[in-house]
């Protein structure tokens, strides 16, 4: 059944947009620097307030915060999370190169910041795998094994001091921590947490995808047990991989064992307790780690069977350090990367958070507050840390509403570096390794994006591919890099190329749409209009010439040039018919026949010599060039004087009079968009032909205003319309306005053109 749809109708003028203004008392808005400047510097009791809440949040929530209903389910929210964050730690401490207790001290001193500046309520900062990952690239490239390794002739075998590699690692993890703790804080600082935009969700999920596996084929030689040198740089990871393999044969059974039993404990009750939807996790990180540790212990094991184990973590805080100012040089790119991927990290999660407790995160605030802990982080021998996903998404699970609930894992991850660190000595790396694999679950099953995004955007999908191949072959610097560019050059390109259209008007409506989508549409004679829906700068004006060419089926450019090239032609048969006359009598001139040429052959006559790639459609109309007799019977003989008659044309009507230009998609305009449609403008007008400009948003007015693009002898203002439809309205009118004589007169104006040498301008550079 049809819907019956309301009436709509209108009786109002056809408006120019000056008409418009002037009737309807336009204000004009303006925005003087020097009271936004005034604006940023001034200083008051409210806005040093606003400051001060701004950039300590705890001061909003704390004061407003209910201990009764809230305080125990933080409490035990962040307890059996820290259960997760010991294990975890300690296990990403070993992706970054450094001994587990890095991980712990990771887990704890960043938590000091951000409890009083984060924004997020469930974040708990603290290990990330692939920032870890990260972190061990640049400690691989700058403590290498080989620079600690000696020959020992006493018992004939190479012997690394790892003790002092550990030492001199931890060294430059704070100082690297500290570099990225600054780049952070900066941008916080100067409003630049809008960056995040810049980095699509495809670039971030392939980015993440390929330093996931990166991760896996890190850990695969804990769980094997097998002794694989470490590599940096591109195709580092394959080169790991071809080790991993050809190592396989030396497997370490008893390490593979107890990996794979913790893998099938840890999957099983997690997937029961998602089935079951349980409401307070169970920690079975925590559980397998002290099962594991205490059979590893009590049966000696390691001995035994020549287990890697994790080793013996030093009791206590650590001595703060300085960081060595002089190895930034070498870190900046490394420290830029984790800077910008942690905080994306970081500020994905925490919007999540915020959107399903229904509270706003601060981009800005967020960076900084993320600056501040790895700064204070930074001396005392972290690695870059951002959100932990996994002990996060435990504070939200078991009901967490605060930074209450980071406190508690704070708590529990101090209470294990001061006085439970001693008892984790015989603790297998494997299990750490397995733990680690399987948080890469959810991660490993974005290898399917692809199918998906190729259906839903090619372009999507070529940005993931190109995310994950440079990220998992040239390492994860070089993935951001290049993801990011590529991401980028995608956004160029589609502003680039986008495709306008020709438009017709919908049947007896002031609708205008695709002809080539709706079939009850109608051409108006003598008008042509054409949409673009891209911003209109540098780098496509010249397509969006061409664009418009194409679709009307005339390059007035050419078409001008084609005329002077026939009246060049032209004025070298005069200069040879007045030579020839000299020795004549004045009364024996022979009268010149005049020629006629179609637009097709003119333009056809120009593109031959300067392979146009859009050849012009069927010509609609004849313009005929011819002398007229008089001129050339009046032409002077005499030598000396130079051959300068005029050369009169005479057209016929063309193909339309008026092309309406519909702007309503572009959101910007350059001085290079200007410039083209100022040429456009004047190009037409010489041929005859009105260029009127529709839909112009309130903002492109104004740069095309700035722009001086309404100067004298430029565009006129009058010729900028409402809409379509008023434009259509005002061409009509002016089409029957010039009838009769008037019409023939303007349908036969004469364009004179003067060839002498010294004064002929290059029209196509004028032009175009």
């Amino acid at each position: 059944m049809q819907q019956d749809w309301p009436p709509y109708v209108i009786n109002r003028p056809a408006y120019s947009l000056p008409d418009f203004d002037r009737k309807f008392d336009m204000k004009k808005r303006t925005f003087p620097i020097g009271q936004k400047v005034k604006k940023c510097f001034r200083c008051s009791g409210s806005r040093l307030k606003s400051l001060l809440f701004r950039h300590l949040p705890i001061l909003s929530w704390l004061p407003k915060y209910k201990v009764k209903e809230n305080l125990l389910c933080d409490v035990i929210s962040g307890v059996s999370a820290g259960t997760i964050q010991v294990p975890q730690g300690m296990a990403f401490a070993l992706l970054a190169n450094l001994p587990p207790v890095n991980g712990l001290q990771s887990s704890f001193f960043p938590l000091i910041p951000y409890f009083f500046m984060g924004t997020a309520y469930q974040m708990v900062p603290g290990t990330f795998a692939v920032l870890s990952i990260m972190v061990g690239m640049e400690c691989l490239k700058l403590a290498p094994e080989s620079d600690f390794s000696h020959f020992n002739a006493t018992i004939n075998a190479t012997v690394m001091d790892e003790d002092r590699m550990n030492e001199v690692r931890l060294g430059i993890s704070g100082t690297l921590g500290c570099l990225t703790a600054i780049i952070q804080m900066g941008l916080g600082l100067m409003q630049f947490g809008f960056v995040a935009i810049y980095l699509s969700e495809s670039f971030v999920r392939g980015f993440m995808t390929a330093a996931g596996l990166q991760i896996l084929i890190s850990v695969l030689k804990y769980i094997f047990g097998i002794k694989v040198p470490s590599y940096s740089g591109p195709l580092a990871t394959i080169n790991t991989l071809k080790d991993i393999v050809h190592g396989l044969p030396n497997t370490n059974i008893a390490s593979l064992v107890f990996a794979l039993i913790s893998s099938v404990v840890i999957i099983t009750v997690k997937e029961l307790g998602a089935r079951y939807h349980q409401k307070l996790p169970i920690p079975m990180e925590i559980i397998i780690v002290v099962v594991a540790t205490a059979i590893s212990g009590l049966l000696d094991l390691p001995d035994k069977y020549h287990i890697d184990i994790v080793g013996k973590i030093p009791l206590g805080f650590p001595a703060p350090i300085l960081p060595t100012v002089s190895q930034w040089e070498g870190m900046l790119s490394s420290a830029f990367s984790l800077a910008i991927v942690g905080y994306v990290v970081n500020l994905a999660i925490g919007r999540t958070m915020a959107a399903k407790h229904g509270y706003d995160v601060d981009p800005n605030q967020e960076m900084f507050a993320l600056g501040c802990s790895n700064f204070v982080g930074s001396f005392f021998k972290i690695h870059v840390i951002c959100c932990a996903l996994s002990v996060t998404l435990a504070v939200d699970n078991a009901g967490g509403t605060s930074q209450f609930s980071s406190l508690c894992v704070m708590l529990v991850v101090m209470v294990t570096m001061l006085a439970l660190g001693h008892f984790l000595k015989p603790l297998p790396k494997s299990v750490l390794g397995a733990l680690i694999a399987i948080n890469l679950k959810n991660t490993l099953l974005q290898l399917s994006d692809p199918y998906y995004l190729w259906k839903k955007s090619k372009l999507d999908c070529c940005v993931w591919v190109v995310s994950f191949l440079a990220t998992f072959f040239l390492s994860l610097p070089y993935g951001v890099t290049i993801g990011v560019s590529f991401s980028i050059l995608v956004v160029i390109f589609q502003t680039q190329f986008r495709n306008g259209s020709e438009m017709a008007q919908i049947m007896d409506t002031d609708i205008y749409k695709d002809p080539k989508v709706y079939s009850k549409v109608k051409c108006i004679e003598g008008v042509k209009i054409r949409n673009y829906c891209s911003p209109l700068y540098f780098a496509n004006t010249e397509i969006f010439r061409r664009k418009v060419i194409k679709k009307t089926g005339l390059d007035p450019g050419k078409l001008l040039l084609a005329r002077k090239k026939l009246l060049k032609k032209q004025q070298k048969e005069l200069d040879r018919q007045n030579k020839e006359t000299k020795k004549r009598k004045p009364s024996s001139l022979v009268t010149m026949r005049s020629q006629t040429l179609s637009q097709q052959e003119l333009q056809n006559d120009f593109d031959i010599g300067n392979g146009n790639p859009y050849p012009p459609p069927s010509p609609t109309s004849c313009v005929n060039f011819h002398c007229s007799d008089n001129e050339l019977g009046e032409q002077s003989p005499d030598p000396d004087q130079p051959s300068a008659s005029p050369v009169i044309l005479d057209s016929q009507p063309i193909p339309f009079h008026t092309l309406i230009l519909d702007l309503s998609g572009v959101c910007f305009i350059d001085l290079m968009g200007i410039k083209v449609l100022t040429k456009m403008y004047l190009s037409y007008e010489m041929l005859g032909i009105k260029l009127y400009l529709a839909n112009v948003q309130a903002q492109v007015y104004e740069e095309l205003e700035g722009g001086e693009m309404f100067e004298e002898g430029s565009v006129p203002r009058c010729h900028l319309f409402l809409t379509v439809h008023d434009a259509i309205l005002c061409a009509l009118q002016r089409s029957r306005n010039t009838g009769g004589c008037e019409k023939a007169e303007q349908d036969k104006k004469e364009l004179v053109l003067n060839f002498q040498e010294d004064e002929e301008r290059d029209l196509e550079q004028e032009l175009f």
